[in-house]
């Protein structure tokens, strides 16, 4: 949009959504995007911050009758990190893993622009699956998981033949 003026505090997340990142350009259409935008919503939100404003910015005080449900320590513990105003979303960039299949993956790991280490081959698909476990909620998900490569390796993918 030319007019940013128009947007007001519209929040856009998810892995489809194009989002500038300051260089004009649009930052990747990743998960890993969506994951670190919605984090950022969430902060915003249990913080408090008006959304009607832009920037987004603390409500007023319960002093002045603006919001019913503020929570003053709150506010007051934001204003003396000097987090009044929300700041804007900034991604940092951990890096790429890809699965390729037949046990081989690409990774890419990095923090923001300085890259650490990059694999191919089975190294990087063992690194692949154990972030794919971590990133795993709860723990009887990463236990499904487990099992079901488990059973995945020793009967195959086809256990109609069985």
């Amino acid at each position: 949009m030319k007019d940013q003026s128009l947007m007001g505090s519209v929040l856009v997340l998810g892995d489809a959504a194009a989002v500038d990142d300051g260089n004009n350009g649009l930052l990747p259409q990743t998960a890993q995007v969506a994951g670190q935008q919605g984090a950022y919503v969430a902060r915003m939100l249990s913080r408090g911050y008006d959304l009607e404003v832009t920037p987004p910015a603390l409500p007023c005080t319960p002093l002045a009758d603006c919001d019913v449900f503020a929570d003053e320590q709150l506010i007051q513990w934001l204003k003396f990190r000097g987090l009044d105003v929300a700041s804007q979303f900034r991604f940092l960039n951990l890096g790429l893993l890809a699965y390729l299949g037949g046990g081989e993956a690409l990774s890419q790991v990095q923090v923001g622009d300085f890259p650490l280490f990059a694999y191919s081959g089975s190294v990087a698909f063992v690194l692949w699956r154990s972030v794919y476990l971590v990133k795993q909620v709860a723990t009887k998900n990463r236990i499904l998981v487990t099992f079901d490569w488990v059973k995945t390796i020793i009967f195959g993918r086809d256990t109609t033949r069985f």
